[in-house]
């Protein structure tokens, strides 16, 4: 009890030490004295934050201002695109308002180079066929000239000459146009009939019934011309709708009001991220304090374990929420998660119990050496069965730093251990142990002794 409140006093007196060259350095910085640690690290990740956000809103302004060249740039082109090819505006009307006619002239002007461009497809068509039907001219040309002449060597010519086989030729060839039109439309109107078959079938079928579905198909069509009236009516009322929001002055009180609710949005980001630092700055003030409170022997052996386990688990506590008056502790992992002794694998669970045997046994030796007395040995009789060769590697490594203050005396059978031993190099001497000689009774039994013999 005496050296303990020796030890609190050493450790007040440190801590006004500290605290009074808190206050010097706070008063040095121009500060309030009154200001604590955690708050100064408040203070300073604040304008760490700060100075984030004004070099954030400085490149805001920046990207504003280039939108804002770029909006005057497009302003000025749209009112030169109005001036070249727009009528001139009535008074007080500014080019810019007249962008949607601007618009409808380049549809209309875009519209009439594709129907100048069909024209011209066209016209290519029609003199391609006028060169087609010029050679075909000549053909028929030289064919009737060749009929001419055959004519001529017959003894018995037809009747009308070559004018009116010339006239029958046409007549054919005027039939073969109009079967070949009519096909075409039989095909484009009715895919799926065959013109053979319709006209095999056309001498058994009623005139009547011919009548009665060109009567339905005309009705169809009727209602389709109806139907598709009805919609391009809705197509230029909802077109002229458009206009009117466009051309609304509403069109802008709707566009700030949006802007308004934007900007309103970014506060409530801005809050939110503003709340979310603090909380998380509160979380880990609080984890530090439960650190800087907790056990130093558990500290201490949170520390060994996790060298121990090669980072797998990392410090020893009291559970969150003990039930019952016994007292307990859970291994905490490396990803935060609590496990209770009975969820530890055995070499663990062995790990963890070494863990705390060595915090302990450097707490007693700390004491005796405080209070002027030497350390005692320590001996460990084979604590590192159950450890592998990289976390029993560790464990020889803590022990080595534990023997720079004390004796360390490590007995084990198993050649693995003797093997990282000899690896961890300075610091230990490795000593065989051969098995004890054996004894032989001599005398009788009233002064019998035990004699080791010579092996």
């Amino acid at each position: 009890a005496e050296r303990a409140g020796g030890a609190a006093d050493a450790a007040r007196h440190e801590r006004e030490l500290a605290a009074q060259r808190w206050r010097f350095a706070l008063r040095g910085a121009g500060l309030p004295t009154d200001l604590e640690p955690a708050g100064w690290d408040t203070r300073r990740d604040t304008v760490a934050d700060a100075r984030t956000a004004g070099a954030l809103a400085r490149q805001d302004d920046e990207q504003a201002r280039r939108l804002e060249r770029a909006v005057a740039a497009h302003g000025r082109a749209v009112v030169a695109l109005v001036e070249r090819h727009l009528e001139p505006a009535p008074t007080g009307t500014a080019s810019a308002d007249r962008l949607g006619e601007l618009a409808d002239r380049v549809r209309e002007v875009t519209k009439a180079a594709v129907s100048a461009g069909h024209l011209d497809d066209g016209i290519t068509a029609a003199e391609d066929d006028a060169a087609r039907a010029a050679r075909s001219a000549a053909a028929a040309t030289a064919v009737l000239d060749r009929l001419a002449v055959e004519l001529a060597l017959t003894e018995a010519p037809e009747p009308g000459g070559l004018e009116a086989a010339a006239q029958r030729g046409a007549h054919v060839a005027g039939l073969d146009t109009r079967i070949a039109e009519q096909e075409r439309l039989l095909a484009a109107a009715a895919p799926d009939l065959d013109a053979d078959e319709l006209v095999a079938a056309a001498p058994d079928t009623e005139p009547g019934a011919l009548t009665e579905a060109l009567d339905r198909a005309q009705a169809h069509e009727r209602e389709l011309g109806a139907e598709q009236d009805e919609v391009r009516e809705q197509l230029g009322g909802l077109r002229a709708r458009r206009r009117e929001l466009e051309e609304a002055e509403g069109a802008a009180e709707l566009y700030a009001r949006a802007q308004s609710e934007l900007a309103g949005v970014a506060d409530a980001a801005e809050r939110y991220l503003v709340l979310h630092l603090q909380r998380e700055i509160l979380r880990r003030e609080l984890e530090a304090y439960e650190r800087s409170h907790a056990s130093p022997l558990l500290v201490r052996a949170g520390v060994v374990l996790e060298r121990l386990t090669g980072g797998r688990f990392v410090a020893l506590r009291p559970p969150a929420e003990a039930g019952g008056a016994g007292r307990s502790l859970v291994a905490v992992r490396a990803d935060g998660e609590e496990l209770a002794p009975t969820r530890l694998s055995e070499g663990t669970a062995d790990q963890v119990h070494l863990a705390l045997r060595l915090a302990g046994i450097e707490q007693l030796q700390a004491d005796r050496v405080a209070a002027g007395l030497p350390t005692v040995p320590v001996v460990f009789d084979d604590v590192l069965m159950t450890f592998d060769d990289e976390r029993g590697a560790a464990a020889v490594a803590v022990l080595g730093e534990l023997a720079a203050t004390a004796q360390v005396l490590l007995f084990t059978h198993h050649e693995h251990v003797v093997g990282l031993a000899r690896d961890a190099g300075v610091g230990f001497t490795v000593a065989e142990l051969g098995p004890p000689a054996p004894v032989e009774v001599v005398g009788d039994a009233d002064t019998a002794r035990a004699t080791p013999l010579a092996g």
